[in-house]
């Protein structure tokens, strides 16, 4: 038993010492790391050097779906929902958090304004679907 003791100090040792000599390797390395990342110039991104060779340029413009998707919530989404007093009450309030059930109503809302009639609509060929729609 005694032998046993002796033995599980002897690698409880060994293991803190491995450990310890990690421990002194990494941290000159973090030390040097972080030391570069605060000198002017050596973050790729301050590095104009870099930059220009990598072309690496920021965007003027947003690109052609971003665009879309901003003209479609200017022109189509915003007059729509915005249209509803219970909305626009609820807009009035800017104290008020964000709900995802806000969110939904305004799905609503827009579905109800854009899909008139059910010709327009494939909610019916939807519905008619086996899985997905009612039986």
């Amino acid at each position: 038993m005694f032998h046993f003791i002796i033995y599980i100090n002897y690698v409880t040792i060994l293991m803190y010492t491995f450990l310890m000599k990690k421990l002194l390797l990494l941290i000159p390395v973090a030390i040097m790391l972080n030391s570069c990342s605060q000198v002017d110039g050596a973050n790729p991104s301050q590095n104009k050097a870099l930059n220009s060779v990598s072309g690496k340029k920021e965007k003027e413009q947003s690109g052609f779906m971003q665009q879309s998707l901003d003209n479609w919530v200017k022109e189509d989404w915003t007059p729509r929902v915005e249209k509803d007093e219970t909305i626009k009450k609820k807009n009035e309030d800017d104290s008020r958090n964000f709900t995802m059930q806000e969110y939904v109503d305004k799905i609503a809302i827009y579905n109800k304004e854009q899909n008139s009639t059910l010709e327009e609509s494939h909610t019916q060929k939807v519905n008619s679907m086996p899985i997905i729609g009612k039986k």
